[in-house]
C-alpha cells in the first residue's frame, strides 16, 4: 500500500511539472516568441541524457560494452535533431535528413572513438552496443521531440496521454482482473486482461485529450490513433524488458520512487513516437 501511494504521488507530480512545462511552450510559441519548443527541447536533453547513461549501464551488465560518453553525446545529439531543423530552418534538408545525418555522424564519432584506444579487440560488440543505444534512446526519441515540433503541443499531449493512459490503465486493470499472462517469461506482471483494459482507457484518453486540447482529430481518427498509439507502446514496454532481462536487471535505474530509472518512464513513448507520427502525418 505504501508502495502504491508512493507511485501515486510521484506520478502526479511528474504530470503536473509536464503539464506545466508544455503549457509554457504552448504559450511561448502562440505568443510569437523565438526558438520554438525550446523548453520541451531542454527537457528532452536532460531525459534523453539521463536514458543513454541507464542504457549503458545495463548494457554494461552484459557482454556488451558500450562508450558511456559517446552513447550519451550522440543520443542527445540525434534526439535533439528536429528542434535544431526547425531553429536553423533546416538549413536546407529536411528534419528527416538531419535525423538521418545525425546517425550517420554517431556511427563515426564511435568508430573514432574506438580506433583512438588503439585496440581492435571486441571493438564489433563495443560498437553494436553504443550505436544500439544512439538508435533507442536518441533515434526514438527524435520523434518524440518531431512530433511536438511539427504537429505542436496538443498533437504531442494527445500523443503521451494516449500512451501513458494505456500504461496506466494496463497496470490497474492487471492488478485487479489479470489471469491470462501476455509473455510470462518475459513480463510476468502483464495480462491480457491488462492489455486490454489499457487499450480501452487509452483510446478514450486520446478522444478525451484530442478534444480538451483541439488536437484537431476528428472523434474516430482519435480513437484509432489511441488504440494504434496504446498497443506501440505496450510492445515498446516489452522491448525495454527485454533488455533489462539481457541485464538480469529489475528497473532501469532507482531514480524514482516505485518507477525505476527515466528509462522505465519513456520506454513506452520512445517506441510508439514513430508510430505516431506516421499516422499524424497522413492523417494531416
Amino acid at each position: 500500500m505504501a508502495g502504491m501511494k508512493l507511485r501515486i504521488v510521484f506520478g502526479t507530480l511528474m504530470i503536473a511539472a509536464l503539464v506545466a512545462l508544455l503549457w509554457w511552450d504552448h504559450w511561448l510559441e502562440a505568443s510569437g516568441r523565438p526558438l520554438t519548443g525550446a523548453p520541451t527541447a531542454a527537457l528532452a536533453a536532460v531525459l534523453l541524457m539521463a536514458g543513454a547513461l541507464e542504457y549503458a549501464r545495463l548494457a554494461a551488465e552484459t557482454e556488451l560494452k558500450p562508450m558511456p560518453l559517446v552513447t550519451t553525446v550522440c543520443a542527445v545529439g540525434v534526439g535533439l535533431s528536429p528542434f535544431w531543423a526547425r531553429t536553423i530552418d533546416g538549413g536546407g534538408l529536411t528534419s528527416t535528413e538531419w535525423l538521418a545525418l545525425a546517425l550517420l555522424a554517431a556511427f563515426g564519432l564511435a568508430c573514432l572513438s574506438q580506433m583512438a584506444r588503439r585496440r581492435a579487440e571486441r571493438a564489433l560488440a563495443r560498437l553494436a552496443a553504443t550505436v544500439l543505444g544512439v538508435v533507442y534512446v536518441g533515434g526514438f526519441g527524435a520523434f518524440v521531440l518531431g512530433i511536438r515540433m511539427r504537429f505542436g503541443v496538443p498533437a504531442l499531449v494527445v500523443f503521451l496521454g494516449a500512451v501513458k493512459l494505456t500504461d496506466i490503465g494496463a497496470y490497474f486493470v492487471g492488478s485487479a482482473v489479470g489471469r491470462h499472462k501476455l509473455i510470462r517469461w518475459l513480463s510476468p506482471g502483464k495480462s491480457w486482461e491488462g492489455l486490454a483494459g489499457g487499450l480501452a482507457i487509452g483510446v478514450l484518453g486520446a478522444m478525451g485529450l484530442n478534444w480538451l486540447c483541439q488536437a484537431a482529430l476528428g472523434v474516430g481518427w482519435a480513437a484509432l490513433f489511441g488504440l494504434i498509439v496504446g498497443a506501440a507502446g505496450q510492445f515498446g514496454d516489452l522491448c525495454e524488458s527485454l533488455l533489462k532481462r539481457s541485464a538480469r536487471q529489475k528497473d532501469a535505474a532507482a531514480l524514482v520512487p516505485e518507477f525505476g530509472g527515466v528509462l522505465d518512464i519513456l520506454d513506452s513513448p520512445l517506441v510508439a513516437a514513430p508510430v505516431a507520427y506516421a499516422l499524424l502525418a497522413v492523417l494531416g
